[in-house]
Parts: C-alpha cells; structure tokens; sequence
C-alpha cells in the first residue's frame, strides 16, 4: 500500500508543478482563492449538486488554480489544505479509497513544501486520522505521527492517547437535543468520547444521515423518533445499523443547506440545518470606501417618517459590497451573550468572576441598546445560569437575530498584559489568540488544531468580512470611549476560533473588556461606573456598524 501511496503522490505533485498556460499572466491568487471559496459554498448549498463527483472535482481544481497561478502565494496552503479536505469528502461521500489517498498525498505536500505554515500540524493530524483510521495503514500513520512528535510533542501525545483509548471501546451515543426557529434548526449528538463519522444526503424520500463507526446508542434513543416538523425538517431517528455502527437520520422537506461539525470538552456533533427562505434584494449604488468612526453623538429620540426612503448601504472597509449589503439588510434584533455562567466561573480574581461582570455588562448594554436606541434586544442567559457553548449561537440562529455579541473579560499569565481587544471567527494567527480562545473554549491543544479545520470549513467570506467590519467598530468606539477616563491599551481587531461563534448565521463578534488578571483594571471591574461606560461603548460600537448598512427608516432616525 505504501507504493501506491507514492504513486498516488508523485502522480498529484508532477500535476502541481505544472503551470498551465491558461490562466491569464495578471490572474492573481487572492482573486482565484475567493472564487474557489465561491465556488465551494455553492457546492454545499446544493443538495443535487453534492450528489455529483464532477461538481466536487470542479471544486478542488479551483482551489488548484492558486498555486498554478503563484506557488510562492500565502494562499498556496490554505488553498492545498482545502483540496486535502475536499479529496476526503469525496472519498467518504462517494466510498472510493482512491480519494482518501490523494487526501493524504496533498496534506503531504503541504508539509513539505510548506513548512512554516500554520496549517501544517493540522494536514498532520489529518493525515494520521485518515490512515489510521480509515485507510488502517498503521505503519504511514505511526510515521507520521513521529514527524508530529517532532513539530509538537504535546499534540502528538494527545493523539497517540486517543488512538489507544478508541482501539479498545466503542463510543457511546448519550443524548440528542434539537433547537428550532422559524428557518433554522440546530441537532446535537453527546457522545462520551470521539468517534469518526461520515456522512450522506440520499433522495426519494429526502433524507440526510451520518454514520458514526465504533459507536454504540443509547436503548431510549433507539426507540423513539424526535419530531421537529418545522418545515423543512420532519423528524429524526437513531438506529443501531450494527454491532458497533450508529446511524442518525434526519427526514427532510425542502431544506437550503446543512453543516456538520465536532465541538470539544465534552465531544458532541452537531447538525445545522438552514430552511429555504427568499430575500428581498436591494438595489446597490456605489460608495466610497468607509473608515471606523468613533459616535460620540448623543441619541435621539426615535422618530419615525413613513415617507422616508431608505438610504443605501456603505461599502465594508474593504470598498466592496458583501452579500448583506447587497440584499440591504438591516438590524433590528439583537442577542447579547454574558460569557460563562453556572457552574463555570470563567477568569477570577480577588473573589471576582468573570461570569458576574459579563452578565452586568450585557444588562447594562441591553439597557442602553433598548431605551436609547429602540432595539430589540435578547439575551443567551439573564441569570447565572450555565449555557453550553453550542446553544447560544443556536439562540441567535432560531431568533433570527441580525447581530450577535459575545461579552468576556480577558486573562493573562503575563500579570501585565492589559487592554481591550475584540475578535471574530477565523484562523488564530499568532501564539497568543490561541491561547485565547482554548481558554475561552476550555479544550486542549490538540482540538484547537481540529478546531481550525473546523473554522476552515464553515467561516465564508461573507460573515468574516461583516464580522470583521462590526469587529473594528466595536473596537474603536469602546476604546475610544474608554479613552477620557481609563486611558485603555488598544490591542486592536483580531481573529480566532471561538466555539461560541461556530455556526452563528449573523455579524457575530466576542469583546474581551479587560484583564481580571491586571491588578488595575481588575480593580477598575469592580466598579459600576467603568462597567457602565463598557457597556456605552460597545453600544456606540453596535450602533456605528448599523449606519453602515441599507438603513431602515428607524435606524436612520438614530443618527
């Protein structure tokens, strides 16, 4: 096997080093990247389209065409890691081990030819995953795995643990929860360890189901059916297909897309699935580019002019139109969320806890966002109450929520780092946003690796580039509000991966406020009145990013 392997890998790197000669000399790779990007969220939007092994390698020769076009580009790897996961999809998907190879073969040459990568100790681990445990090509993985061991020893150990402990028992299927709004609806699997699945889409009748290997469900999961009737989902069903396989079926009726992903600490899958719906799509006239601005106007009161005609949309900070600006949509709902609660603190300090300030503030903030500014305003939890991670972007998506703010307080083992920094869902890119958000997210360092393959597959244009815009103006309108009196450290806009924002259907952003581990602004959190100017802040932030988008005839009335 290990010979077809090469022969599989020579085959894909003699491809990869040919240039063709049909793309355009002043092609460039960020736009050959987008496209592919595009191209890849039609791909899963469309259930017919999944069907078809040619939509599929359509997919992964667009992502090829960024490294034809510049192999030195820093979208060579992300774009290979892409392929890598896309051969595996089809390999799954369409039951060909062929695939699963040139999987592996890509994750290898991104290791080799790209080895400062970020992405490397990723394609790691899912080339072992893949050889492990669905190629059973023990002696490819273990030597992998000495490589891993090399680059990151804690992660390798996590891994070669892991491995151990999946050989011997089978994973059990605990618990199913769903959570259903008027176009969405959110399932999740609790299982007691981690387990491989795959999954398919069939027709006649319309149904998605997973398998889950070396599984083992519940007997009070097998004999009953969950109904959701929602409508665009009818129930779902569990089944013990064999020994050691279990099946989750979910009946469909028109459905528009669907996603499926892995959450840590405990492990859990989970299921999004988006109900067709139509927008109305607003007509776009040119702007220029906008930068942050500080809003230090005071509110006005909410007058209403029925004959006002909205005012179109600002491009995003880009001078491009995303799609929300496109189809001209507007605020009026937003969810708040207190990080932590119940039975997890969060940061603490000095008997102070992070769960207690993030509940004031938001409260604060929904105050201030309701009687100043007319929004309507939900909250994840109002009490200290524990709220998994999973459940509270599944809130925003079945309110239909247009906005999602996550409020958390910052620490640090550096004693004097200080400072506000706001962030929104994508790769961390330096030591220190990832250690953020595997605090934030209470796992370990090697699901943060999973983790930002997860991020990969679910974190489109769209949202990151709104989420990216709200992040800004959420950032420049606290500090600069906080600047007068406090004097705070601005350590700017940055992005990570963050549970709580996994899957989240809006703008979504987490604000850390400050350090409870820095003595001064730990006391400075003590204090009603700098909670209470937090709360000003992120709410002349939210307020900022409204104006610009297609305004409705309220928000326009707040300027």
């Amino acid at each position: 096997m290990g010979t077809i392997l090469r022969r599989v890998s020579f085959l894909i790197l003699s491809t990869l080093l040919v240039c063709p000669q049909v793309f355009a000399a002043n092609s460039n790779a960020k736009d050959l990247y987008d496209q592919a990007v595009k191209l890849e969220e039609a791909l899963k939007k469309s259930g017919d389209k999944q069907t078809q092994i040619s939509e599929w390698k359509k997919v992964v020769e667009a992502y090829r065409k960024v490294y034809y076009n510049s192999p030195s580009s820093a979208y060579c790897d992300n774009s290979l890691f892409h392929v890598g996961g896309l051969y595996a999809e089809i390999g799954r998907r369409f039951n060909d081990d062929l695939y699963l190879h040139r999987a592996c073969s890509t994750y290898e040459f991104l290791i080799q030819q790209y080895g400062s990568s970020s992405l490397v100790e990723e394609a790691m681990l899912e080339y072992i995953r893949i050889m492990r445990d669905e190629l059973n090509q023990e002696d490819e993985s273990q030597a992998m795995e000495e490589k891993l061991k090399t680059r990151s020893p804690k992660m390798a150990e996590t891994v070669l643990k892991e491995s151990s402990a999946t050989a011997t028992q089978p994973a059990t299927l605990k618990s199913l929860r769903h959570y259903t709004g008027q176009d969405y609806t959110r399932v999740v699997l609790d299982f007691d360890k981690e387990v491989p699945f795959k999954r398919d889409r069939l027709m006649n009748p319309d149904r998605l189901y997973v398998d889950f290997d070396n599984t083992v469900a519940f007997k009070d999961l097998l004999e009953q059916q969950f109904s959701v009737d929602d409508g665009f989902l009818k129930q779902i069903r569990v089944g013990q297909n064999t020994y050691r396989k279990a099946r989750v079926v979910l009946d469909l009726k028109s459905i528009e897309n669907f996603e499926i992903f892995c959450l840590y600490h405990p492990y859990r899958v989970v299921i999004d699935i988006q109900g067709k719906k139509t927008p109305v799509v607003a007509a776009v006239a040119p702007a220029a580019p906008i930068t942050p601005q500080i809003n230090t106007e005071p509110p006005k009161e909410n007058t209403v002019d029925q004959n006002e005609t909205p005012e179109m949309a600002k491009t995003n900070t880009t001078g491009q139109y995303s799609l929300a600006r496109q189809l001209g949509l507007t605020v009026r709902r937003i969810v708040l969320d207190p990080g932590h609660g119940g039975h997890d603190p969060g940061a603490m300090r000095s008997g102070m806890k992070e769960k207690d300030i993030t509940l004031d503030v938001s409260t604060k903030l929904k105050t201030i966002l309701e009687q100043e500014y007319g929004y309507e305003v939900l909250m994840t939890r109002t009490t200290d109450d524990f709220v998994a991670l999973e459940e509270r972007t599944a809130f925003a998506n079945s309110k239909s929520a247009d906005l999602f703010v996550s409020v958390h307080v910052n620490s640090s083992r550096n004693k004097k780092a200080k400072g506000i920094e706001t962030y929104y869902l994508n790769f961390a890119t330096t030591p220190e946003t990832m250690e953020v958000a595997a605090r934030e997210n209470a796992i370990s360092e090697k699901n943060m690796g999973e983790l930002q393959k997860l991020t990969t597959a679910i974190a489109l244009n769209t949202k990151i580039e709104e989420s990216r815009d709200f992040a800004k103006l959420i950032q420049t309108n606290l500090v600069g509000h906080l600047e007068k009196g406090y004097a705070p450290n601005n350590l700017g806009v940055k992005q990570a991966p963050f549970y709580v924002l996994i899957g989240a259907q809006m703008p979504s952003i987490l604000a850390e406020i400050s350090f409870i581990s820095n003595e001064r602004e730990c006391n400075l959190l003590e204090t009603s009145g700098y909670r209470q100017t937090i709360a000003q802040g992120l709410a002349r932030g939210i307020k900022s990013y409204v104006e610009t988008l297609a305004e409705s005839r309220l928000t326009r009335n707040l300027k």
